[in-house]
């Protein structure tokens, strides 16, 4: 058989999971919680939480966005070759997730149907996902294509490529009445990546950052994350930067991307998607990568003259003087006319599906995926940034280009969903955050759920028709 070309490798669809019920933020959780509304739903940027029903966890969720991912693209078994998820939810100290996953969707495809798939689960706080894609990126790319294909493609000269499936999929959780709690939600992402995507082809350039932090973690045994709330923000911001600035060294190193003058590496990115923990933080990356690439540009005299010059150091008393007037610096910056004009076109629609569903860890950057391709913002030729960031602490910045077969992709269908889910009381939810209501809400129905947990504390699912 003949070796084929070379192909690039990418993403080919995406299906987003969420569970049916939701609280809103600014009706009686803000009451209750003593928290202005406009603060929630401006300041935070998040307007309703996703809630997880009794029956659902971090499993289910996954199953189910893999489900509809292989019903989409009429997918059989033996041609998914990896189902990789990224959780930092993940249900058992040492089984990987993907094989309940794999467990529940022979529930639908017949046992042993996924046996010669094989999966693993990824564990660095948010951008474990990122992590797992790149993974399932390269082993596409290092598959000799003829031992690729099933018996039955080869004879009938149907050679359709293993593809690898990618799932995001967490419940984020915090303590209730803590500052993190309306930040929180539940939801999964699975990208199915192959060669010649239709959607995004990833590009051959990554940016990393990582260092050790104590900004957010969850020590084994415990529920809920421990989490460093203005701490995490500035490792956030840090590491979004030392990442961007990776990127942006070997994305001119290589050629990827050639500046002309008075133009920056944002320029030629006409969407960037950051990891959204809650809405407002991509504002303040964004703020933070665009202030730096533009200060030694000409339109940065745009932006003195209407905010004035930045502080120095140096004519101020000290350090608490200078950290002052830098933060006020900052607040005046995202206020500018110039940051609105190009967040408001680069970076703001990405958040639209997060401003409703919360905070889902992994799938937060995805989610803002899924939010431009909800709103047709994505056209064959464009170049996307991610920025996606674990606590820890770890960041990588990449890119993808968009692909011609995007013109095909029916959107609109999931906002449709998130319209219908169920709004619960403060009671309800507060009982499902603590495990403490058994019965669901909503009974299972044509979904993946948990049915019980034996005696020696193994998770058992079936699939509810």
């Amino acid at each position: 058989m003949t070796q084929t070309p070379k192909t690039v490798v990418g993403i080919d669809d995406i299906a987003v999971h969420v569970p049916k019920l939701f609280i809103s933020t600014v009706d009686e959780f803000a009451r209750a919680r003593g928290i202005e509304p406009a603060k929630l739903a401006r300041g935070i940027g998040v307007e309703k939480m996703a809630v997880p029903d009794a029956h659902e966890d971090a499993a289910t969720m996954a199953a189910s966005s893999v489900l509809e991912l292989m019903r989409k693209n009429d997918l059989s078994p033996e041609e998914v070759g990896r189902i990789y998820i990224g959780t930092e939810s993940g249900v058992d100290e040492a089984k990987a997730i993907g094989t309940y996953v794999i467990g529940m969707l022979e529930r639908v495809y017949g046992p042993g149907s996924f046996q010669e798939c094989s999966t693993v689960e990824f564990k660095s706080a948010c951008i474990a996902t990122t992590h797992a894609l790149e993974n399932v990126v390269y082993w596409l790319k290092a598959e000799e294509n003829e031992n690729d294909f099933s018996g039955a493609d080869r004879e009938s000269g149907q050679s359709r490529g293993r593809v690898g499936i990618v799932v995001a999929t967490d419940v984020a959780r915090y303590e209730l009445n803590s500052p993190g709690e309306y930040t929180q939600g539940a939801g999964s992402v699975a990208l199915l990546v192959k060669r010649d995507p239709r959607l995004l082809a990833l590009d051959p350039v990554v940016g990393i950052f990582t260092r050790d932090e104590n900004d957010f973690f969850r020590p084994i045994g415990m529920k809920c994350a421990v989490v460093n709330g203005k701490y995490s923000n500035l490792c956030y911001l840090a590491a979004m930067d030392g990442a961007f600035y990776s990127y942006k060294k070997r994305a001119l190193g290589r050629g990827m991307i050639r500046l002309e003058g008075g133009d920056c590496t944002t320029d030629h990115l006409s969407h960037i998607i950051f990891h959204i923990p809650y809405p407002r933080m991509a504002e303040y990356a964004s703020a933070s990568i665009f202030r730096r690439e533009w200060r030694d540009l000409p339109r940065w005299q745009e932006v003195e003259e209407e905010i004035g010059p930045e502080p120095r150091i140096e004519d101020f008393e000290g350090q608490k003087e200078y950290l002052s007037a830098e933060g006020d610096y900052k607040r005046r910056f995202s206020k500018s006319d110039k940051f609105l004009e190009v967040y408001g076109k680069k970076v703001k629609p990405s958040t639209l599906i997060s401003s409703v569903v919360g905070n889902i860890y992994t799938g937060s950057i995805y989610l803002g995926l899924a939010s431009l391709l909800e709103q047709n913002l994505l056209a064959p030729g464009e170049r996307v940034g991610l920025g996606s960031y674990g606590s820890g602490c770890s960041a990588a910045f990449f890119s993808v280009t968009v692909q011609t077969g995007i013109r095909s992709m029916k959107t609109g269908g999931f906002l449709e969903m998130l319209n219908e889910r169920v709004e619960i009381s403060l009671e309800d939810y507060q009982h499902l955050h603590e495990g403490e209501r058994r019965e669901s809400v909503i009974s299972p129905s044509g979904e993946f759920a948990l049915m019980e947990i034996d005696r020696d504390g193994y998770r058992r699912y079936d699939f509810v028709g």
